[in-house]
């Protein structure tokens, strides 16, 4: 069996059998995102603000944050997170696969967004304006950037927000609160239609959906985007970055391998459960194996040990 290092290796030689990079890929995308020009031509682009409340500039944050109850410590870890010059904060992550938890992620990281927004937003008021307003929150945006169809995307792009039961149906409905935004990008339901719209926001819809196989950089007038691609080159790029994406590739694969053995595994234990309820209830073994699709010696050992119990 092939070693981590072999297996590593092994996908260095693929990764340079490609143009570019996947910026889906976690290090591919913090990359990407390392530059505030880059992060700001995004964010103007996907956010589709006013012009005049287009972002100038942005201050990083710190990108961990401490999640602390009675009995436990956790770490929500946001992909980007920064201030932006109007005082709004933002989240922006990129999502390679779903969970069955996905919209309870969403909204974990939203809150947390919240809370760090707040603190920092109080440390910068004085004590009569926090006298006076002690509970006024600063706007968050949480972006995600999602490489899977997303259960509650109806287009590439939505935007969440907070509404009362009685406006649904109302087309011109308006979030009751709107300073906690929710965007999300569904990158499955991108498409030639969209792409054709020719737009800052469909540049960067057609670098994530189209970069990992492309063969050549578009044509591009724009500065922030050619600048992506020549970055992401292959052949441009120190094979110490390339074999931190291929060692990340590899550990991934290695997780989801165990992550699926271990569902395999559960459901059958599951199932076996089952199997022991309808022997005692008086199934015959045939059926059990039949109806529960698990190996008829497996069966057997369960019925073996229930009459054995009876002895």
């Amino acid at each position: 069996m092939a070693t981590f290092e072999e297996k590593v290796e092994k996908q260095v030689e693929i990764l340079k059998q490609h143009t570019f990079l996947d910026p889906t890929r976690d290090r591919v995308f913090k990359e990407i995102f390392s530059k505030d020009a880059t992060l700001i031509h995004f964010l103007n682009a996907i956010l589709h603000l006013p012009e005049e409340r287009k972002i100038v500039s942005i201050e990083r944050k710190k990108p961990a944050s401490t999640l602390t109850s009675g009995i436990d410590v956790e770490e929500v870890r946001f992909d980007v997170h920064a201030k932006l010059n109007n005082n709004e904060f933002i989240d922006l992550e990129m999502q390679r696969a779903s969970h069955e938890d996905f919209a309870d992620r969403v909204e974990l990281y939203a809150d947390q967004l919240s809370i760090e927004s707040k603190i920092h937003f109080d440390s910068q008021r004085t004590a009569t304006e926090k006298e006076d307003h002690p509970y006024l929150m600063p706007s968050t945006y949480s972006v995600w950037i999602c490489n899977f169809p997303v259960d509650f995307c109806e287009n590439y792009r939505e935007e969440l927000g907070l509404f009362r039961f009685s406006s649904l149906g109302n087309p011109d409905a308006l979030p009751v609160y709107n300073k906690k935004k929710y965007i999300v990008i569904d990158l499955s339901k991108v498409d030639a239609k969209v792409l054709n719209l020719n737009t800052a926001e469909t540049e960067w819809l057609e670098l994530f959906t189209k970069m990992a196989s492309a063969k050549d950089a578009p044509k591009t007038k724009d500065p922030v985007i050619a600048d992506v691609y020549s970055r992401l080159a292959v052949n441009a790029l120190e094979k110490n970055f390339i074999t931190e994406i291929a060692a990340g590739m590899v550990t991934e694969a290695e997780i989801s391998t165990r992550i699926g053995t271990a569902r395999r595994e559960g459901r059958e234990e599951a199932r076996l459960g089952d199997a022991e309820a309808l022997l005692r209830y008086g199934d015959s073994v045939e059926k059990v194996s039949l109806v529960l699709k698990l190996p008829l010696e497996k069966v057997q050992e369960l019925a073996d040990k229930i009459a054995a119990e009876k002895v």
